[in-house]
């Protein structure tokens, strides 16, 4: 499929296993008899085909479904890897999470108010929510982690220290390098401050996702109007999203590629090894 547009038909067609199948086994004929005679016909054949057939509707049908598939394969398979990183808490919660759409959908299959056509559009949904739902977990449990190795009064205390030098020395240089340095410390902590605004504001989708699908559940069989269940479930996936931007905020300013904060300079030595054998429990 395009990167975030309609599946590619042509290729589709040329690559069915069946054409390529009988591809195959006609250039293998027309070799072992020397009757070129098939290999042309085959490839008159497939010319024929890759005209007519990626424009066939049960075909771009089949394409779709397939590549549906094939997502939904790949996003389970990314969420259960942050699942697997995740503190037991919050595997539990994810997992129960995950146990309440399966008994949402089994609900909704039961009620004759949703068409199949419908009701598996809003399923999906759901499952958009567990997925955005596991992944601001992951986020928050490197917040955490970020914000555990950071020692805030140790960065209040040499920004004040930085101050005083940049007041008090009269070398130019030496005060020059306190107030870029109290510049540094300053930005330190205001990415600390940003970094905890996200995780409260995470937290707070978290649990509204758990609370709303919860509702959804008590209400999933006496729904009258697919509506109710489109509502809800986009007031919810519009709440996600603008968390899910803040997520890659706070990915960029805790670093994209895992790297650990800086270590206090007051810290002690046995702190930061113990922050890095964190294991999960």
């Amino acid at each position: 499929m395009a990167e975030g547009g309609a599946p590619n038909y042509l290729k589709a067609a040329f690559m069915n296993v069946y054409n390529l199948a009988l591809l195959g086994g006609a250039a293998t004929a027309a070799a072992l008899t020397g009757d070129w005679y098939i290999g042309l016909g085959a490839m008159g054949i497939e010319a024929l085909w890759l005209v007519l057939g990626p424009d066939l509707k049960p075909f771009q049908r089949a394409v779709r479904e397939s590549d549906r598939a094939a997502r939904e394969k790949e996003d389970r398979a990314r969420v259960d890897k942050l699942m697997a990183e995740l503190s037991e808490r919050e595997w539990q919660r994810a997992k129960a999470l995950d146990e309440l759409r399966r008994e949402i959908e089994r609900d909704m299959q039961h009620n004759p108010s949703f068409q199949a056509i419908l009701l598996q559009t809003e399923l999906e949904k759901l499952s958009q929510l567990h997925a955005s739902f596991v992944r601001l977990a992951s986020a928050c449990r490197r917040a955490e982690s970020y914000l555990q190795a950071v020692d805030i009064k140790d960065l209040q205390r040499q920004i004040t220290a930085q101050q005083n030098l940049q007041e008090k020395m009269t070398d130019e240089s030496v005060r020059e390098l306190a107030g870029k340095n109290a510049v540094v410390l300053q930005k330190r902590l205001e990415t600390i401050k940003e970094i905890e605004t996200f995780l409260a504001r995470a937290r707070g989708q978290m649990n509204l996702i758990e609370n709303s699908v919860r509702l959804l559940r008590d209400q999933a069989l006496t729904m009258t109007s697919p509506d109710q269940l489109t509502e809800q479930l986009d007031d919810l996936l519009t709440g996600v999203d603008a968390v899910q931007q803040s997520v890659k905020d706070a990915e960029a300013l805790i670093g994209g590629k895992g790297l650990e904060p800086i270590a206090p300079i007051a810290a002690p030595e046995g702190a930061q090894a113990q922050q890095s054998g964190r294991v999960r429990e």
